[in-house]
């Protein structure tokens, strides 16, 4: 015979499996600011979302768009996380005028450290759903 105790702990796993359903619409503004501060990284390095190093400036060969972390744009719409890139920094993205492209905003597929910046947006609000704040080895996961 179930007591009252058992329905109780029933009825809130329930809600905690009808919150996950709302996940990533709680992941997705914090999966954005991760993945637009690695994006940051990367340019301030003077690399492509995958960390290869840009081409040196021909000029001088100093490194390249220096201000090129200023130029990236990161914000969550719904589920959906959408990276912008604006200025003079896309005609250096796509290789204008027949120039060596020096990626700055993915292209293609997913860099991991992406892909983990993203996982580490869901860590949080999957913690709070699961009713624990201990999430250091998960987070310790996400950022390898």
């Amino acid at each position: 015979m179930a007591s009252g105790g058992d329905y109780a702990v029933l009825e809130r796993m329930i809600a905690a499996c009808k919150e996950l359903e709302r996940l990533p619409e709680h992941a997705a503004p914090i999966a954005a600011r991760k993945v637009h501060e690695q994006l940051q990284r990367t340019a301030n390095a003077g690399q492509t979302p995958d960390g290869t190093p840009w081409a040196l400036r021909k000029k001088d060969g100093g490194r390249a768009m220096v201000n090129a972390a200023k130029a990236i744009a990161v914000r969550a719409i719904g589920t959906v996380i959408l990276i912008t890139l604006t200025g003079p920094e896309v005609f250096h993205h796509f290789g204008a005028q027949g120039k060596e492209p020096r990626r700055v905003i993915p292209q293609g597929s997913l860099p991991a450290k992406l892909g983990n910046a993203i996982r580490l947006g869901f860590v949080e609000p999957f913690s709070r759903v699961r009713g624990y704040s201990g999430y250091g080895s998960a987070r310790k996961a996400a950022e390898k």
